[in-house]
Protein backbone atom coordinates (compact mmCIF):
# COMPACT_ATOMS: atom_id res chain seq x y z
CA UNK A 1 0.00 0.00 0.00
CA UNK A 2 1.03 3.52 -0.41
CA UNK A 3 0.54 4.36 3.19
CA UNK A 4 3.26 1.96 3.76
CA UNK A 5 5.86 2.78 1.54
CA UNK A 6 5.77 6.00 2.71
CA UNK A 7 6.35 5.10 6.39
CA UNK A 8 8.90 2.61 5.11
CA UNK A 9 10.83 5.71 3.20
CA UNK A 10 10.33 7.99 7.07
CA UNK A 11 12.79 8.54 10.06
CA UNK A 12 11.74 7.49 13.26
CA UNK A 13 13.66 10.54 15.02
CA UNK A 14 12.41 13.56 12.64
CA UNK A 15 9.63 12.19 10.73
CA UNK A 16 10.73 13.44 7.26
CA UNK A 17 12.05 11.30 4.23
CA UNK A 18 15.32 9.74 5.34
CA UNK A 19 18.16 12.02 3.96
CA UNK A 20 21.29 10.05 3.80
CA UNK A 21 19.88 7.02 5.66
CA UNK A 22 21.87 4.63 8.04
CA UNK A 23 21.25 1.65 10.17
CA UNK A 24 22.40 0.46 13.30
CA UNK A 25 23.14 -3.30 14.32
CA UNK A 26 19.73 -3.64 15.93
CA UNK A 27 18.62 -2.61 11.88
CA UNK A 28 16.59 0.37 13.44
CA UNK A 29 17.30 3.16 10.29
CA UNK A 30 17.83 6.97 10.91
CA UNK A 31 19.20 9.81 9.06
CA UNK A 32 22.98 10.38 9.19
CA UNK A 33 22.40 14.12 10.69
CA UNK A 34 19.93 12.35 12.93
CA UNK A 35 21.79 10.13 14.28
CA UNK A 36 24.41 12.80 14.98
CA UNK A 37 22.90 15.23 16.52
CA UNK A 38 21.26 12.31 19.15
CA UNK A 39 24.96 11.20 20.04
CA UNK A 40 25.83 14.96 20.36
CA UNK A 41 23.08 15.16 23.26
CA UNK A 42 24.78 11.93 24.65
CA UNK A 43 27.62 12.98 27.56
CA UNK A 44 29.33 9.48 26.73
CA UNK A 45 29.35 9.86 23.33
CA UNK A 46 28.23 6.12 23.34
CA UNK A 47 26.67 4.89 20.26
CA UNK A 48 23.30 3.40 21.01
CA UNK A 49 19.61 2.71 19.42
CA UNK A 50 17.52 6.20 19.59
CA UNK A 51 14.54 3.54 19.81
CA UNK A 52 15.77 0.46 21.63
CA UNK A 53 18.55 1.93 23.28
CA UNK A 54 21.35 -0.89 21.91
CA UNK A 55 24.47 0.33 22.99
CA UNK A 56 27.16 -0.78 19.56
CA UNK A 57 30.87 -0.12 19.16
CA UNK A 58 30.48 -1.34 15.26
CA UNK A 59 29.99 1.96 12.85
CA UNK A 60 26.69 2.29 11.25
CA UNK A 61 26.07 1.01 7.38
CA UNK A 62 24.59 3.29 4.50
CA UNK A 63 21.27 2.13 3.80
CA UNK A 64 21.47 2.22 -0.26
CA UNK A 65 17.81 0.23 -0.67
CA UNK A 66 16.02 2.37 2.08
CA UNK A 67 17.82 5.79 -0.15
CA UNK A 68 16.48 4.25 -3.15
CA UNK A 69 13.50 3.89 -1.46
CA UNK A 70 13.06 6.96 -0.13
CA UNK A 71 14.03 8.99 -3.75
CA UNK A 72 11.29 6.89 -5.50
CA UNK A 73 9.05 7.92 -2.91
CA UNK A 74 9.66 11.81 -3.26
CA UNK A 75 9.09 11.51 -7.09
CA UNK A 76 6.38 9.76 -7.09
CA UNK A 77 4.26 10.94 -3.93
CA UNK A 78 1.70 12.50 -6.86
CA UNK A 79 0.96 9.72 -8.01
CA UNK A 80 0.75 7.96 -3.98
CA UNK A 81 -1.39 10.75 -3.07
CA UNK A 82 -3.90 10.31 -5.82
CA UNK A 83 -4.35 6.55 -4.93
CA UNK A 84 -5.57 6.78 -1.22
CA UNK A 85 -8.72 7.33 -0.40
CA UNK A 86 -10.03 8.71 -3.80
CA UNK A 87 -12.25 6.02 -4.87
CA UNK A 88 -15.16 7.62 -2.86
CA UNK A 89 -14.89 10.60 -4.96
CA UNK A 90 -14.79 8.93 -8.22
CA UNK A 91 -18.26 7.31 -7.05
CA UNK A 92 -20.08 10.48 -7.71
CA UNK A 93 -19.40 10.15 -10.99
CA UNK A 94 -20.26 6.63 -11.65
CA UNK A 95 -21.58 5.39 -14.73
CA UNK A 96 -25.13 3.04 -15.14
CA UNK A 97 -23.01 1.04 -17.91
CA UNK A 98 -23.92 -1.93 -20.66
CA UNK A 99 -22.09 -3.14 -23.09
CA UNK A 100 -23.65 -2.27 -26.54
CA UNK A 101 -23.80 -5.63 -28.02
CA UNK A 102 -24.40 -3.99 -31.94
CA UNK A 103 -20.39 -3.47 -31.66
CA UNK A 104 -19.74 -7.03 -30.17
CA UNK A 105 -17.09 -9.22 -32.07
CA UNK A 106 -19.06 -12.41 -33.16
CA UNK A 107 -16.83 -14.54 -31.02
CA UNK A 108 -17.92 -13.02 -27.80
CA UNK A 109 -20.72 -13.75 -25.78
CA UNK A 110 -22.75 -11.54 -23.67
CA UNK A 111 -25.04 -12.21 -20.56
CA UNK A 112 -28.50 -11.02 -21.34
CA UNK A 113 -28.48 -8.26 -18.78
CA UNK A 114 -25.54 -7.25 -21.09
CA UNK A 115 -23.16 -6.21 -18.30
CA UNK A 116 -20.18 -9.38 -19.20
CA UNK A 117 -18.71 -10.39 -21.51
CA UNK A 118 -16.42 -13.65 -22.31
CA UNK A 119 -15.20 -15.07 -25.64
CA UNK A 120 -16.90 -18.41 -27.38
CA UNK A 121 -16.03 -21.18 -28.43
CA UNK A 122 -17.58 -20.45 -31.93
CA UNK A 123 -18.06 -17.51 -33.58
CA UNK A 124 -21.92 -16.52 -34.75
CA UNK A 125 -23.09 -15.81 -37.91
CA UNK A 126 -24.13 -12.23 -37.16
CA UNK A 127 -25.48 -9.59 -39.54
CA UNK A 128 -23.29 -7.48 -40.94
CA UNK A 129 -22.72 -3.83 -39.19
CA UNK A 130 -20.39 -0.98 -39.67
CA UNK A 131 -20.23 -0.61 -35.75
CA UNK A 132 -18.95 -4.36 -34.78
CA UNK A 133 -15.15 -4.98 -34.42
CA UNK A 134 -14.51 -7.89 -37.48
CA UNK A 135 -11.41 -9.26 -36.04
CA UNK A 136 -10.59 -8.03 -32.64
CA UNK A 137 -12.57 -9.17 -29.46
CA UNK A 138 -14.02 -5.85 -28.26
CA UNK A 139 -17.23 -4.71 -27.64
CA UNK A 140 -17.94 -1.00 -26.71
CA UNK A 141 -19.85 0.41 -23.86
CA UNK A 142 -23.58 1.96 -24.87
CA UNK A 143 -22.25 4.96 -23.06
CA UNK A 144 -20.68 7.88 -24.82
CA UNK A 145 -18.62 10.68 -23.24
CA UNK A 146 -17.75 14.02 -25.21
CA UNK A 147 -17.44 16.00 -21.83
CA UNK A 148 -17.50 15.73 -17.56
CA UNK A 149 -15.94 13.26 -15.32
CA UNK A 150 -17.12 9.66 -15.72
CA UNK A 151 -16.21 6.75 -13.43
CA UNK A 152 -16.54 2.54 -13.32
CA UNK A 153 -15.14 -0.48 -12.51
CA UNK A 154 -14.88 -3.65 -14.06
CA UNK A 155 -14.02 -7.23 -12.62
CA UNK A 156 -11.39 -8.81 -14.09
CA UNK A 157 -10.50 -12.79 -13.80
CA UNK A 158 -6.93 -13.46 -11.87
CA UNK A 159 -4.39 -15.11 -14.49
CA UNK A 160 -6.07 -14.07 -17.73
CA UNK A 161 -5.12 -11.88 -20.21
CA UNK A 162 -7.86 -8.73 -21.24
CA UNK A 163 -7.62 -5.01 -22.20
CA UNK A 164 -9.63 -1.96 -20.89
CA UNK A 165 -9.97 1.44 -21.52
CA UNK A 166 -11.34 3.83 -24.13
CA UNK A 167 -11.66 4.42 -27.78
CA UNK A 168 -12.49 7.20 -29.96
CA UNK A 169 -15.89 6.74 -32.02
CA UNK A 170 -14.57 6.71 -35.36
CA UNK A 171 -12.11 4.09 -34.42
CA UNK A 172 -10.93 1.55 -37.58
CA UNK A 173 -13.44 -1.42 -36.14
CA UNK A 174 -11.55 -3.87 -39.17
CA UNK A 175 -8.19 -3.61 -37.45
CA UNK A 176 -7.07 -7.03 -36.80
CA UNK A 177 -4.21 -6.03 -33.65
CA UNK A 178 -3.28 -3.91 -31.77
CA UNK A 179 -4.37 -0.83 -29.63
CA UNK A 180 -2.19 2.04 -30.38
CA UNK A 181 -2.57 5.53 -28.86
CA UNK A 182 -2.09 6.84 -32.51
CA UNK A 183 -5.46 5.26 -33.79
CA UNK A 184 -7.69 6.34 -31.16
CA UNK A 185 -7.25 3.85 -28.30
CA UNK A 186 -5.89 4.36 -24.67
CA UNK A 187 -5.73 1.29 -23.11
CA UNK A 188 -4.26 -0.98 -20.44
CA UNK A 189 -3.70 -4.25 -21.15
CA UNK A 190 -3.03 -7.69 -18.83
CA UNK A 191 -0.65 -10.19 -21.05
CA UNK A 192 0.93 -13.08 -18.96
CA UNK A 193 0.61 -11.49 -15.58
CA UNK A 194 2.03 -7.71 -16.41
CA UNK A 195 0.57 -4.94 -17.31
CA UNK A 196 1.38 -2.69 -20.75
CA UNK A 197 -0.30 0.67 -21.76
CA UNK A 198 -0.65 1.55 -25.51
CA UNK A 199 1.31 4.86 -24.92
CA UNK A 200 4.36 5.48 -27.21
CA UNK A 201 6.57 3.66 -26.01
CA UNK A 202 5.09 1.31 -24.84
CA UNK A 203 5.03 0.90 -20.44
CA UNK A 204 5.22 -2.10 -18.77
CA UNK A 205 3.57 -2.40 -15.33
CA UNK A 206 4.10 -4.66 -13.12
CA UNK A 207 0.35 -6.24 -11.42
CA UNK A 208 -0.09 -6.59 -7.96
CA UNK A 209 -0.73 -10.58 -6.76
CA UNK A 210 -4.49 -10.97 -6.99
CA UNK A 211 -5.59 -7.89 -9.49
CA UNK A 212 -8.97 -8.32 -10.39
CA UNK A 213 -11.21 -5.46 -9.83
CA UNK A 214 -9.88 -2.23 -11.84
CA UNK A 215 -11.57 1.23 -11.48
CA UNK A 216 -11.19 3.64 -15.01
CA UNK A 217 -11.70 7.47 -14.40
CA UNK A 218 -12.05 9.32 -17.64
CA UNK A 219 -11.50 13.53 -17.39
CA UNK A 220 -12.77 14.40 -20.79
CA UNK A 221 -11.72 18.13 -19.76
CA UNK A 222 -8.04 17.75 -19.27
CA UNK A 223 -7.91 14.65 -21.78
CA UNK A 224 -6.80 11.90 -18.95
CA UNK A 225 -7.63 8.51 -17.97
CA UNK A 226 -6.27 6.74 -14.90
CA UNK A 227 -6.56 3.08 -13.96
CA UNK A 228 -6.88 2.13 -10.02
CA UNK A 229 -6.06 -1.47 -8.76
CA UNK A 230 -9.50 -1.23 -6.42
CA UNK A 231 -8.55 -3.98 -3.73
CA UNK A 232 -5.34 -2.26 -3.11
CA UNK A 233 -6.64 0.80 -3.46
CA UNK A 234 -3.98 1.33 -5.82
CA UNK A 235 -3.06 3.95 -8.55
CA UNK A 236 -1.95 1.29 -11.74
CA UNK A 237 -1.58 4.11 -14.69
CA UNK A 238 -2.57 7.13 -16.20
CA UNK A 239 -2.89 7.86 -19.40
CA UNK A 240 -3.08 12.09 -20.24
CA UNK A 241 -3.04 14.86 -22.61
CA UNK A 242 -4.44 12.49 -24.97
CA UNK A 243 -5.83 15.03 -28.56
CA UNK A 244 -8.99 13.70 -29.14
CA UNK A 245 -11.76 16.28 -30.79
CA UNK A 246 -14.56 13.40 -30.64
CA UNK A 247 -16.89 11.06 -28.46
CA UNK A 248 -15.21 8.92 -26.31
CA UNK A 249 -16.65 5.34 -25.68
CA UNK A 250 -15.57 2.68 -22.63
CA UNK A 251 -13.94 -0.42 -24.59
CA UNK A 252 -13.54 -3.94 -23.18
CA UNK A 253 -11.65 -6.71 -24.75
CA UNK A 254 -11.66 -10.28 -22.88
CA UNK A 255 -9.04 -11.65 -25.05
CA UNK A 256 -5.91 -10.42 -26.87
CA UNK A 257 -5.21 -10.38 -30.42
CA UNK A 258 -3.16 -13.78 -31.01
CA UNK A 259 -3.78 -14.82 -27.64
CA UNK A 260 -6.38 -17.47 -27.91
CA UNK A 261 -7.71 -19.20 -24.73
CA UNK A 262 -6.10 -16.76 -22.55
CA UNK A 263 -8.80 -14.97 -22.12
CA UNK A 264 -11.76 -14.81 -19.45
CA UNK A 265 -14.80 -12.75 -18.06
CA UNK A 266 -15.18 -9.47 -18.11
CA UNK A 267 -18.02 -7.71 -15.54
CA UNK A 268 -18.89 -4.16 -15.42
CA UNK A 269 -19.42 -3.77 -11.38
CA UNK A 270 -23.12 -2.13 -10.69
Amino acid sequence: MPASLREEATCPVCLELFSNPISLPCVHTFCFDCMQLWLLERKDMKLTCPICREATEKPPLEEWQIRTLTLLTQQHSFLLEQSLHMRKEFLTFREDMTLDAATANSCLVLSNDLRKVQCGKICHDLVDDPQRFTHMACVLGTSCFSSGYHYWEVEVEEGKDWALGVCKQSVDRNRKSGFSSEHGFWVISMKAGTIYSNSIPETRISASPGLSHIGIFLDVEIEEIKFFDVRNDALIYIHSNFSCFESLHPLFCPELPGEGGRGGTLSICS
